[in-house]
């Protein structure tokens, strides 16, 4: 697992399998929900011990399956400050998709960003979207 946590469509893989299954949603416009970003990195400046992030937004994009491993994009949105969101428009019906989600921060007011979400690792060379992409498929 690389990257933010998903909660929801939640990532089920089966025993020895490569990559996550595509998780039946609830709806055409699913809710997605992810683990909030925390850092724990050591700063042996502060006496506290760890490094503060600030600005913490998220960006997630939604990808509509055309071949193995790759997917057209259908939606994505930046900037939310939450760990949920619906989607604003309706997906296909009985449609396979991808997702990620990332966070953007700072960290001394430096702009950073995590890996997008991946069920596996990323190859090198390897684009996103990709077989190792979070998975979903619609009602």
């Amino acid at each position: 697992m690389v990257g933010l946590y998903p909660e929801y469509p939640p990532l089920v893989r089966k025993r020895f399998s490569l990559f996550a299954d595509f998780v039946r949603v609830d709806s055409l416009t699913p809710t997605f929900r992810w683990k909030p970003l925390i850092l724990a990195a050591v700063d042996p400046s502060d006496s506290q011990g760890y490094i503060s992030i600030q600005n913490a937004t998220y960006e997630i994009r939604v990808w509509r399956t055309v071949s193995t491993g790759t997917g057209k994009l259908v939606y994505a949105r930046k900037q939310l400050t939450a760990t949920v969101h619906r989607l604003e428009k309706p997906l296909e019906p009985g449609t396979n998709y991808l997702w990620s989600v990332r966070a953007h921060f700072e960290i001394d007011g430096r702009s950073r960003l995590t890996e997008w979400t991946m069920a596996g690792y990323l190859l090198r060379r390897e684009a996103v979207p990709n077989d190792s992409c979070l998975r979903f498929k619609t009602p």
